[in-house]
């Protein structure tokens, strides 16, 4: 390197500093240097493409790539903002996208070097993509509403059904078919084919298809096939080959347990079908059929409308005809008086959009037992737009088909009040409400001019913490901005009014409340508006809260690091366990290892079931010792509840578990008469414990420190405790004294906190702690070795 040139030198030393992904190309071979922040770009490429030439490690984009690298050492920089390139990265291979800029490098007259600062978008490329297919989605079902809400038949509702969701979804054939009541055969009456491809009407078996397409259907879930030439057998297959489908989406129409009908997508060939485009199929498929079934409501009514016009004309009273979707099919020329509306304006609305969501909510659980068949009479009260109330009479008398079947009700109101107008209005003013409230995350802002009178909805106030009252300017937004997201947020809005840039105003910044001080994240995005001579006259766009968002993975991330953290170190501590246990026989050895194991994890356990708070002093000792004493009238258990921070559970647990093992085995849990008093409490400085066994066999000073004995000695180091050992006639004492230490949020957001099981605190290197000493006194002693607790 000290034979570089200074101007490489130079940038190297910029690049491998630097905190964004940046990758320096040299030379005529285009050799690559690049920092650590670029090697998530790379993936599995690194380490070997440092040094390589670029086109060894990006073969394929060199088409896409090259000429602007070339134009960058002939001296052009290049910026690019969200560009897709198709990258090879072993299983992240795909499509990617990036915003990144090409720089030359000069040294005297020449250009030996580029530097690119680049930043992988692609995640947030996809979600735009996700948002676009949802608005077109949305946009398309708005279309198709519209179109055929005014058709007359049910050919005609299907015939452009199946056009425009087969030119939206881009496939071959759209058809829709109705089922014979064998639940077998099928006749598709219409589809639509886009050009090059035929049309499948005719009869068809459902069975000839497949035991796929028979069980799916059946039981109304739709039949999916992505490649029916590997999904499904030959002869199935062969089916659909015949009739020029390679891969389909059929959705079924489900009626009173039934398969009425069908609804199906296709492709010539294999096609991957998305969530997305399924779930478009199911809401075409529902929406179709209930204008097909309201159409043919229509046709019947139409039969008798003329006769049944003439007499209730004649009628003083308000008569309407409602059918099983609850819309108006038929009202009485006394009906659209009162009311104040022609025909046109009642027929095919709903009866809660006519009468408006109160007076609905009134008459709704009448009306659904009229449609179920129960005929209703009532009276009520409703408010006239002068303010006043008359009362009304209404009868509602179900109307049945030949076969029973309710398939309306006859509305008879005696008196009822014009209050359409105000009703529709109140109803559009709720739907806007219902809209605004289901998206009530999305603010919106505008700019005159670019940077004249700015405008802020309520959502975008509250973001900024700025009262609904107060007058905003383009000042109040700079200074509303994080200090850290200013330069980046000021950047993206010039370039989005720059008649010349043009550029998608599209950042994510904090705000500080200018009201709350809270600390907000907010994820902007916007356009410039230009005239035809290309002067900005306004930029305008949305704002979103995503603090939970950010809070989210913030919180992901943190909690992926403590359990890995968590994981690597218990398996640390039973690896060294398991070796270092040492015991006379198998059955001992696997006794005492299992019952260090089982301690560890009842404290995993408690700490799993508190989120890692911690917990408290009595928790881990009914935990420890009522899972390891059998009979719990052996123990004598007295203490407040004192709490424990989460690094202190597992120490304890196995102290716990080592002084009952060796109780039971030698102590006073050994003879029939002997008992453990535990006593706990809280002290000025942290808490105390007290073991003392009583009515057990003498005990007596320990002559050497075994594997168990110095387990427990580092155990009480790790809780900052003193621990004292007494033998006493009448049983082992042991007093446990810990002084509660402190520990700062950034130390215990680092993972750096004091626990049992890191090598990081005071507890000894494995090494050294667990020697390979076999005389093991708590948790694996000899049978023939004295009581020894030391």
């Amino acid at each position: 390197m000290e034979a570089w040139p200074a101007p490489l030198r130079q940038q190297v030393e910029v690049l491998l500093n630097a905190a964004f992904p940046m990758f320096l190309l040299w030379g005529p071979s285009r050799a690559m240097i690049y920092n650590d922040a670029y090697r998530a770009v790379l993936g599995p490429k690194h380490p070997d493409a440092l040094g390589r030439s670029f086109w060894a490690v990006w073969p394929e984009v060199r088409g896409q790539i090259e000429p602007v690298i070339d134009k960058a050492f002939a001296g052009e920089a290049s910026f690019f903002e969200d560009l897709e390139v198709a990258l090879h990265r072993a299983e992240a291979s795909g499509p990617a996208w990036f915003t990144f800029s090409y720089s030359p490098i000069p040294m005297g007259e020449a250009i030996p070097g580029v530097l690119c600062v680049c930043v992988e978008t692609t995640s947030a490329a996809i979600e735009r993509a996700g948002r676009y297919e949802s608005e077109r989605t949305l946009l398309f079902l708005d279309r198709l509403t519209r179109a055929t809400t005014s058709l007359a038949s049910a050919d005609a509702v299907m015939d452009m059904t199946t056009r425009m969701l087969g030119e939206q979804m881009a496939v071959a054939i759209c058809a829709y078919a109705d089922m014979d009541d064998d639940q077998d055969g099928f006749t598709i009456r219409g589809d639509w084919s886009a050009p090059g491809s035929p049309s499948i009407v005719g009869r068809y078996r459902l069975a000839d298809f497949g035991k796929l397409a028979v069980e799916n259907l059946r039981k109304g879930a739709p039949l999916v096939i992505n490649d029916n030439r590997v999904e499904i057998a030959p002869a199935e297959a062969a089916t659909f080959q015949a009739i020029g489908i390679g891969s389909t989406i059929c959705m079924p129409l489900v009626r009173d347990g039934r398969l009425r009908a069908l609804m199906a997508v296709h492709h010539a060939g294999p096609h991957v079908w998305t969530d997305r485009e399924l779930a478009l199929v199911r809401e075409v498929t529902e929406r179709s059929w209930a204008f097909v079934e309201r159409v043919g409501a229509e046709a019947d009514l139409r039969n008798s409308e003329e006769e049944l016009r003439r007499i209730t004309d004649a009628a003083p009273l308000l008569i309407s005809y409602i059918d099983r979707d609850q819309r108006y099919r038929f009202v009485n020329q006394t009906y659209q008086t009162w009311f104040g509306r022609s025909p046109e304006a009642l027929l095919g609305r709903s009866v809660e959009e006519v009468l408006g969501p109160s007076a609905y909510a009134g008459v709704a659980t009448r009306l659904r037992a009229a449609l179920a068949g129960e005929p209703m009479s009532f009276e009520s009260q409703m408010a006239y737009p002068d303010g006043g109330q008359r009362d009304v009479h209404v009868d509602y008398v179900p109307r049945r088909a030949a076969a029973g079947e309710v398939v309306g009700v006859y509305a008879i109101i005696s008196d009822i009040t014009k209050r359409l107008t105000a009703e529709r209005a109140l109803a559009e003013s709720e739907t806007r409400l219902r809209l605004a409230t289901e998206f009530a995350e999305v603010g919106l802002w505008d700019v005159e001019g670019g940077g004249g009178a700015l405008y802020w909805d309520d959502r975008v106030r509250g973001l900024f913490g700025v009262p609904l009252d107060q007058p905003v300017s383009m000042a109040d937004f700079y200074a509303g901005l994080h200090p850290e997201d200013l330069e980046a947020t000021t950047l993206a809005y010039a370039a989005a009014s720059d008649p010349a840039l043009r550029a998608l105003y599209d950042v994510e910044y904090r705000t500080i409340g200018a009201s709350d001080g809270a600390v907000r994240w907010v994820a902007a995005k916007g356009r410039g508006l230009f005239d035809a001579e290309g002067r900005c006259m306004r930029v305008t766009g949305t704002a979103v809260d995503i603090t939970a968002r950010k809070a989210v993975e913030e919180a992901r991330d943190l909690l992926m690091r403590e359990v890995d953290h968590r994981a690597r170190n218990s398996l640390a501590v039973i690896q060294s366990v398991v070796r270092l246990t040492d015991a006379p026989d198998v059955e001992t050895f696997r006794s005492a290892l299992q019952g260090r194991v089982e301690a560890m994890a009842r404290a995993q356990t408690a700490l799993a079931k508190s989120q890692w708070r911690g917990g408290s002093i009595g928790q881990v000792v009914r935990d420890e010792l009522l899972s390891s004493v059998v009979a719990a009238s052996r123990l004598h258990l007295s203490g407040d509840e004192v709490p424990l921070s989460a690094e202190q559970m597992q120490p304890l647990s196995m102290i716990l578990h080592e002084l009952a093992t060796n109780a039971a085995k030698y102590g006073a849990l050994s003879v029939t008469d002997g008992v453990v008093d535990v006593r706990w409490s809280g002290t000025p400085t942290g808490w105390s414990l007290s073991w003392q066994e009583h009515g057990g066999p003498p005990v007596a000073a320990p002559a050497r420190t075994g594997f168990g004995s110095r387990l427990v000695r580092s155990l009480a180091r790790q809780l900052d405790a003193e621990i004292l050992f007494t033998w006493e006639a009448g049983g082992l004492g042991v007093d446990l004294r810990v002084a509660q230490r402190a520990v700062s949020e950034p130390d215990r957001l680092a993972g750096r906190l004091n626990d049992p099981f890191r090598g990081d605190g005071p507890l000894e290197p494995v090494e050294s702690l667990w020697s390979a000493s076999s005389d093991l006194v708590l948790g694996g002693m000899r049978p023939s070795t004295p009581y020894e607790v030391s």
